[in-house]
């Protein structure tokens, strides 16, 4: 089984990186693909592509975990000037790989989301959920999707508070983030003045 895990990234950080690491030690997957996401529907994406898809890279080099690969076909998409929805991005990878098993690897606001992504319908016939819930926070109800047919594995996943918007926010405010993403991030970050305005502090909710 490989893994999917689809996001902004809008800093990588470390809560992300616990996050793909557990679910592949927890569902002993082969490898775990962290596609960059072009576009967002639910939420604003603050740095560029460019930016957004160099910093994981460069995460995961220094993470050194040889199931974990950087994926850009959305981000290709993009560029061609096409609509790259994660059913697309699950077709894809299924005409390449037609034998393999998926999973996609979610956060809470992801799964409670869920089912107003396009074609969701199909998407749960066609992968299973990994859904890494955060401990004492309030439980999405599943019952819809797995009355739909969808398989959804529950993570053990160590709480950790950061998110992209705390790093952006520490940022905005000429705060040190070294603690909250990799290291080779954090140069990068400091290399190239990103989301060093108080606009990268306004969106609350991302992860």
């Amino acid at each position: 089984m490989i893994g999917i895990f689809g996001g902004r990234f809008d800093p990588v950080h470390r809560a992300h990186i616990e996050i793909a690491v557990a679910v592949a030690d927890q569902l002993n997957l082969k490898e775990v693909l962290w596609v960059v996401s072009a576009n967002a529907v639910h939420k604003p994406i603050l740095a560029s592509a460019a930016h957004r898809l160099e910093m994981v890279r460069l995460a995961l080099a220094e993470l050194q975990d040889p199931r974990m690969k950087l994926d850009d076909r959305e981000l290709c998409a993009a560029e061609r000037g096409e609509d790259n929805p994660s059913y697309k991005t699950l077709q894809s990878l299924k005409e390449e790989r037609p034998n393999q098993k998926w999973v996609w690897i979610l956060g809470e606001d992801q799964l409670q989301a869920f089912t107003s992504w396009q074609r969701w319908g199909w998407l749960i016939q066609n992968m299973a959920l990994a859904a890494c819930r955060r401990p004492g926070a309030a439980q999405t109800d599943v019952s819809q999707l797995i009355a739909a047919g969808s398989q959804v594995i529950s993570i053990n996943f160590k709480a950790d508070p950061v998110s992209s918007s705390h790093v952006r926010e520490r940022l905005a405010r000429g705060l040190p983030v070294d603690e909250l993403v990799p290291q080779s991030v954090a140069r990068y970050l400091a290399a190239h003045d990103l989301y060093q305005t108080p606009t990268a502090a306004r969106h609350p909710n991302s992860v």
